[in-house]
């Protein structure tokens, strides 16, 4: 960071003056601007250290231009981004605005975005603009708009999503593939009549068969009810194709799936935004997590990559299952449809979880794999991982003190990392460490090895769901708290976590030797994430979705 660094502390506005007020030493000596990395325009210079802006009469009467643009100063020859302060991030949504014009036929529309560096710096790599800025920066941005009424809004624009004439083709034989796919699973559909006997487990993000959708699938077969149903299977990764290898791994399901009276499903299925089911077809989401922090789904609506208003698969749903009564807001918040759809009936995962002979019989196993962990507290770290997507998932392991966790572990500690599957980079753990810190990232599914984990470590993940089951503490490390919640966006807070919360790694090494874990959080978490249930809950879903429609009771 450099030194005398000025900062955005505060944003409001006044009609349409746009005012940034600062801290930071002789701003009287900078001078400000806004770029959008190509074209640069000058800024009235601070009054009392607030900045402000007409909006509408910048370079000579003239709006910004359709685009992202980004405050910066100038001091000593040298070109530094603006960031925010924290505070400041937090009431950015509250600061978008809207300008209607020309009978409110068109509008201007500026909303505020928090910038990611690492992506500024790949933009700025291609123009000659040299602007400085610190990685850990909430660098502001304003994205300004200028828009269309649109008369017909279940339709998509090619030439306005395209910005080139291949871009354009590409999505015109998308859409024309997409249609032809549509119309011939229309066909098949008709062709099919329903008994309520066909029974589909489907996933296009994960193979194979597992969580929520085993576990009906093992209830079914347990009860002898796979001589009832037609159970069939459908496991993918369509996610990680490419899109025309996507339509043809569709092609082959729309028979399958045209069968079908149930589909049981536990993640985002995109072929369910192409195809209009049945109204005899029922429509199940066993979501494969528990409740965390991360915005998903609508929860996102309106930041980037967040879900079309009307096209998207989680409309579908006919059904969502639950963990409790109390996590129905956030699955409405998240899935975009009415409570009435909810059912209440717990994660049939998690059937059977606390049972002692499994838990035994689970550390049996595991510390016959590893004799050396026995007799020593475990501590777990999971965190979820960085990056905009599976491709390019990544943890900062430097924020990590190896020398710090060793030391720990020369009293009865061990450490266990587990990092999520879409990171690949390996734990770099030193040789002379190994012993009793370990990266078993591979090894087995992480709920059964809660079982032998006494500390938990995450950040904004949804493993706490399980693991708050075995009442044990649980640490949030969060370095880059603000960062992560003002850019990736959540539905709920990390203040409102149910254990301590560390932004630093040494608060959490202190954390585990002061044993402040603020375990009192944990119990409000488990009151309104778990609900009591006298049967299974793989059994609640059977008996109320399969058995329930066609009369019948178990």
């Amino acid at each position: 960071m450099h030194m005398n660094k000025v900062i955005i502390t505060d944003i409001y506005w006044h009609n349409i003056y746009l005012t940034l007020s600062l801290q930071g030493d002789a701003i009287k000596d900078c001078h400000f601007y806004v770029t959008d990395l190509k074209k640069v325009y000058p800024l009235e210079q601070p009054v009392d250290n607030k900045l402000t802006i007409n909006m509408v009469n910048i370079n000579e009467t003239k709006l910004l231009d359709n685009g992202k643009w980004y405050f910066y100063y100038e001091k000593d020859h040298e070109k530094y981004y603006l960031s925010i302060t924290a505070a400041c991030g937090y009431k950015l949504e509250q600061l978008d605005k809207l300008y209607r014009y020309g009978q409110e036929c068109y509008a201007y529309a500026i909303n505020f975005q928090i910038s990611d560096m690492a992506v500024l710096q790949k933009k700025a790599a291609q123009t000659p603009l040299v602007i400085h800025g610190d990685e850990e920066d909430l660098i502001l941005c304003a994205f300004t708009t200028y828009m269309k009424r649109n008369d017909h809004p279940n339709r998509k624009d090619v030439r306005l999503e395209s910005k080139s004439l291949k871009q354009g083709c590409r999505k015109v034989a998308f859409i024309l593939t997409k249609a032809a796919i549509r119309g011939i699973f229309a066909v098949l559909s008709s062709c099919r009549k329903k008994d309520g006997k066909h029974v589909l487990f489907m996933s296009e993000t994960r193979t194979p068969i597992g969580g929520n959708l085993k576990a009906i699938d093992d209830r079914m077969k347990e009860r002898g009810l796979d001589k009832t149903f037609k159970i069939s299977y459908s496991f993918s990764k369509t996610l990680q194709q490419s899109k025309f290898k996507t339509f043809f791994t569709w092609s082959r399901l729309l028979w399958l799936i045209a069968k079908q009276d149930y589909i049981f499903v536990d993640d985002y299925v995109p072929i369910f935004k192409t195809i209009t089911l049945s109204s005899k077809t029922k429509l199940i989401q066993a979501w494969h997590a528990g409740v965390g922090f991360k915005s998903v789904g609508y929860s996102r609506f309106g930041k980037a990559g967040s879900p079309l208003p009307k096209d998207s698969c989680h409309r579908k749903y006919d059904y969502a299952l639950v963990g409790s009564k109390g996590l129905i807001p956030v699955y409405e918040e998240v899935f975009g449809i009415d409570r009435s759809h909810f059912l209440a009936t717990g994660l049939p995962r998690l059937d059977n979880y606390l049972d002692e002979e499994r838990i035994n019989a689970y550390k049996m196993k595991f510390y016959q794999d590893f004799p050396e962990l026995k007799g020593r507290k475990i501590i777990m770290f999971a965190p979820t991982y960085r990056g905009n997507t599976q491709s390019d998932a990544y943890y900062p392991y430097d924020k990590i003190d190896m020398d710090g966790i060793a030391k720990l572990c020369e009293q009865d500690y061990a450490f266990i990392f587990k990092m999520h599957p879409f990171i690949q980079e390996k734990v770099d753990i030193p040789v002379a460490y190994a012993t009793y810190v370990k990266d078993l990232s591979q090894y087995g599914d992480i709920n059964d090895m809660f079982y032998i984990t006494d500390i938990l470590i995450t950040d904004f993940s949804s493993n706490i769901y399980e693991f708050a089951l075995h009442k044990k503490p649980i640490i949030f490390y969060a370095f880059d708290k603000d960062y992560y919640q003002l850019r990736r966006g959540v539905h709920r807070s990390l203040d409102d976590a149910c254990g301590k919360v560390c932004t630093t790694f040494d608060e959490v090494l202190s954390t585990i030797r002061n044993k402040t874990f603020e375990m009192e959080k944990l119990a409000a978490f488990i009151e309104e994430c778990f609900d009591t249930h006298e049967k299974l809950s793989s059994d609640i879903v059977i008996d109320s979705i399969l058995l329930h429609e066609k009369g019948e009771r178990c």
